[in-house]
């Protein structure tokens, strides 16, 4: 059995990829250089295997599964991590951002889980998917969180349809974490004044959380056995629910 990772050369899903104690097949877009990195760094006992692919292209993300499922001697586990972001205050975005943003970070999902369903199944395996607390609690900006509330509800009601197939359907919501991703997030909220993540209290010391953090709540939901339905929320406390 083995693990499938979407989005492997970023911040998150590359730490996941590390973290992983099996065999991996991962999807890069543009990062090849990063994705031959991250194949070279794996150690004797597991086997890392990249593939590009393209979220927001339906061939590419058929191909992609049809490649990991070939690789992988039964899937078990699926990660997805693929997300953007384009921060701009409503009246100043465009009908193009909110597409790529929705596109990317909402129907990409949608596609990514209906391509590796049928090997989820096989396995009664579990599927992850990588949120953000903008979803619930509406910071970042007006697309970016408006995609991932609708996340959480693909989560929910995918849960709910093939949970009688043993198939396990969970997110991980984490708040500010020191990836790239974040820094140009901060620089909009500092930018527009908008009330976002640096201007919520996290009731911790630290303002932003690792990779490795999150990667460690994404393994949690992965082997928990009866977390099902459920958007695990990684803030430090900038959001409770």
């Amino acid at each position: 059995m083995g693990l499938v990772v979407t989005g492997g050369t970023g911040g998150i899903g590359r730490a996941v990829v590390a973290a992983a104690e099996t065999d991996v097949v991962f999807s890069y877009h543009r990062d090849e250089d990063g994705a031959e990195s991250l194949v070279s760094a794996a150690d004797s006992s597991t086997n890392r295997h990249a593939v590009q692919m393209d979220v927001t292209d339906t061939d590419s993300v058929e191909r992609f599964a049809e490649r990991a499922t070939a690789t992988l001697d039964g899937v078990d586990g699926v990660v997805h991590t693929v997300g953007v972001v384009e921060p701009a205050l409503l009246e100043q975005s465009t009908d193009e951002q909110w597409s790529r943003v929705i596109e990317t970070n909402l129907v990409g999902s949608a596609r990514v889980a209906r391509a590796l369903l049928p090997a989820l199944r096989e396995s009664a395996g579990s599927l992850v998917f990588l949120s953000s607390v903008g979803g619930t609690a509406g910071t970042v900006d007006t697309s970016y969180a408006a995609s991932k509330s609708g996340l959480h509800g693909l989560v929910r009601a995918l849960a709910r349809e093939v949970g009688p197939d043993g198939v396990r359907v969970n997110a991980v919501a984490p708040g500010p974490v020191d990836t790239s991703m974040n820094g140009t997030i901060v620089d909009h909220l500092e930018s527009t004044e908008f009330l976002g993540h640096e201007n919520v209290d996290t009731h911790l010391p630290e303002y932003a959380c690792s990779p490795a953090d999150v990667a460690e709540s994404v393994r949690y939901l992965l082997d928990s056995s009866f977390t099902h339905g459920e958007v695990l929320s990684v803030n430090g406390g900038m959001h409770f629910r």
